[in-house]
């Protein structure tokens, strides 16, 4: 098991990262081109370079889309270093099948985040999530502004994050909180909890695993839209820096890949740095640190069904409590109507309770017999529909 790294191992890695940049720098200007492995072009997949973004700092960092901005396209500038910040970008689009084909101005900064990397997201409560090479951490812009960062070691997080994401409803371990340490090439499953104040409360990682044969120095991380060809089973793509790749698993356990079952997407690339399905499309899409600092798309996947489509005003509001609970429960919704339905997921995706929910009636739920760990509440009531973390001690 790696564990993580002293202060020099620390240094190191830093200086192993820019050491990597010249060296693709390098091949770049030899003609080091991108290329789509002869599999998935017989599947139907296309590589489109979208180049650069004007006015944007190098080196590229992540990138992410709002569901509910599809035309605005938020990336780290100056990343990895103490300057940088999250940019954003106007998209232009074919007016028919809508994919992006460019952008349509130059880059405007959105917000400070210094040394972000390879993992940028928003949550639906308006936090964003970044994460913070080399001093490992998760950086947070919470919605009233004001900035905290979270050092991830005590978590059990190798130093030095790379990436995160959220798996998607439907996949293992729903609604879990991935890391990827760069350093150390390692994947996590991290529990968290979120405060009022819309901030994320991080636990200890419950599983890891190692993908440093296959992907090292993993710096995007994006889960396949379920149904895409040559994906018979849920799936996710992994930008992987260290070794100029797109790689792609089969989703295991807690929302993380399976190391057999990887398979090179994309090679020759220059610093390939984060990953995002786009909301529209269901395009792949992935940054460059260095290598001409470019924004690359992947078209040929299924539109993604657990896309948010909604506003968020159509979410189903609700707290539970106690929470750590040691088995049983409560329900308050904050906008209750006549009925509704309750369902509860274990990390692994299996369903463990589902009943109805029925005003007036009780609101008390038993987990009892379940074993500790994580849970996912997911609440239907009328069209909305919510989601929550429960801890059960």
């Amino acid at each position: 098991m790696k564990t993580a790294t002293h202060p020099f191992a620390k240094f190191s890695s830093f200086m192993m990262k820019k050491g990597l940049l010249a060296l693709f720098f390098l091949a770049y200007f030899q003609g080091h081109t991108q290329n789509l492995t002869p599999e998935f072009v017989t599947a139907g997949y296309t590589l489109t370079d979208l180049g650069s973004i004007d006015l944007l700092p190098s080196q590229y960092g992540g990138l992410t889309i709002r569901p509910e901005q599809p035309n605005t396209l938020y990336i780290g500038g100056s990343a990895n270093t103490s300057g940088g910040g999250l940019y954003t970008v106007a998209l232009t689009r074919d007016p028919e099948s809508k994919h992006i084909t460019g952008f349509g101005g130059s880059a405007v900064l959105y917000t400070e985040a210094p040394n972000n990397d390879g993992g940028i997201f928003f949550a639906q409560n308006g936090t964003l999530l970044f994460t913070r090479y080399s001093m490992n951490e998760l950086g947070q812009v919470l919605p009233n502004n004001s900035y905290i960062g979270t050092p991830l070691t005590a978590y059990g997080v190798a130093s030095s994050v790379g990436a995160l994401a959220f798996v998607p409803a439907g996949y293992p371990g729903a609604g879990g909180l991935v890391f990827s340490s760069y350093s150390a090439s390692i994947m996590y499953n991290v529990p968290y909890t979120i405060d009022i104040s819309g901030q994320y409360l991080l636990s200890n990682q419950i599983a890891e695993v190692d993908i440093s044969d296959v992907a090292s120095g993993p710096e995007g991380i994006a889960y396949i839209p379920a149904g895409s060809a040559a994906f018979p089973n849920l799936s996710m793509a992994i930008s992987s820096y260290g070794n100029g790749t797109v790689v792609v698993f089969e989703v295991g356990d807690y929302g993380l890949p399976v190391p057999s079952s990887s398979r090179e997407m994309v090679t020759g690339l220059t610093g390939a740095e984060g990953a995002l399905i786009d909301p529209l499309t269901g395009d792949f899409l992935f940054s460059t640190f260095g290598g001409g600092n470019k924004v690359i798309r992947i078209s040929g996947f299924t539109k993604p069904s657990s896309v948010n489509e909604k506003p968020l005003s159509n979410t189903a509001g609700f707290s539970l409590f106690p929470n750590p609970t040691e088995g049983y429960f409560k329900l308050d919704l904050v906008n209750p109507v006549t009925s509704g339905l309750i369902s509860v997921f274990n990390i692994h995706g299996a369903k463990v309770l589902e009943q109805e929910i029925v005003v007036g009636g009780s609101d008390e739920y038993d987990l009892s017999a379940q074993p500790a760990g994580l849970y996912f509440v997911r609440i239907k009531s009328g069209n909305s529909i919510g989601y929550q973390r429960l801890i059960l001690k």
